[in-house]
């Protein structure tokens, strides 16, 4: 499971949700020195690039050409994300992170029409999954406007799971 299950944000101390919305200020220099936070966003650069290649998997799949146009619209939402969290990544740390390592996409005669349903299966928990760990991504950073960005990710993940909810239906 992922690192983020445990409260990683160091800048609430026993106070109600409004007196730490309202009293605490949170400079960059702040989430710089936030090396889990740091660690975090790799992590979620890493999730994306995987995305990216389940996504880049199924679009090339034969059996799913017909649908072709939802799964593009998903895999260029990844895109999206990937250049999200490295601005993110850039406006905390003050430094481009490298591109991480892209994980080796699955071949599209790996997929066969017979287990199409369980690879649109699989591609739904894991963006279910990366739903949960955005929201607890967005929980560790205080209020400031890179929540935005983590807010928009995780309506564009919530629509990915329902596309594919209908993808799966549709294979099943």
């Amino acid at each position: 499971m992922y690192p983020y299950r445990s409260n990683t944000n160091i800048y609430q101390k026993n106070t109600s949700i409004n007196t730490r919305e309202t009293n605490v200020s949170v400079t960059k220099n702040d989430l710089k020195q936030d090396k889990r936070l740091l660690e975090l966003l790799e992590i979620a650069q890493q999730e994306t690039m995987q995305s990216l290649s389940t996504f880049d998997a199924l679009i090339k799949n034969t059996a799913l050409q017909q649908d072709v146009e939802t799964l593009r619209n998903a895999y260029l939402d990844e895109v999206k994300h990937l250049k999200q969290l490295q601005e993110i990544s850039y406006n905390i740390s003050g430094k481009h992170i490298t591109q991480p390592t892209q994980t080796e996409p699955t071949s599209a005669t790996e997929i066969n029409i017979e287990n199409v349903s369980s690879e649109i299966e699989k591609a739904l928990h894991q963006e279910m999954e990366q739903t949960d760990f955005f929201r607890e991504l967005l929980i560790a950073i205080p209020k400031t406007d890179l929540r935005d960005i983590l807010f928009e990710i995780i309506t564009d993940k919530q629509d990915h799971c329902i596309r594919l909810c209908f993808l799966f239906s549709k294979y099943q």
